[in-house]
């Protein structure tokens, strides 16, 4: 993977004036390679072969000491071919939303209100003197 440093510019107008304004910031970029992979399964075991030993008539059986020695044996075996590949799955699961429920409520508030009558009680004339400026 290598780091890669992506840059996004945008103009910003502000008044009769455009400004070019330009940010920064890291990308991380990969590559897949496909590889073949051999994978193998060693078979071991000990096993005790029998032997016929050979003698003449007369001659006894002696225990011997124990001798042991590396073997190596080359075993054909098939080579397994394995093959992968992406497959999308869809899994649904039930889920549990809590949804709020809206019910209708009256909701009053008292707002002060000023309200004016105008009424006429004992009406008279009252004479005012006209000046007239020429």
């Amino acid at each position: 993977c290598t780091t890669e440093i992506e840059e996004k510019c945008e103009d910003e107008t502000s008044g009769y004036t455009t400004n070019t304004k330009c940010s920064k910031w890291p990308k991380e970029v990969c590559s897949v390679s496909k590889k073949q992979v051999k994978k193998y399964t060693p078979i071991t075991g000990c096993t005790k072969e029998p032997r016929e030993l050979c003698a003449p008539a007369g001659c006894g059986f002696k225990q011997g000491a124990e001798e042991c020695f590396d073997k190596t044996q080359t075993v054909v075996q098939d080579a397994p071919k394995e093959q992968c590949s992406l497959e999308p799955q869809r899994t649904c699961k039930h889920v549990t939303k809590l949804v709020p429920k809206l019910s209708p409520t009256e909701e009053c508030v008292d707002v002060p209100k000023e309200v004016c009558t105008r009424s006429r009680t004992n009406p008279r004339k009252v004479k005012k003197p006209v000046v007239k400026k020429w």
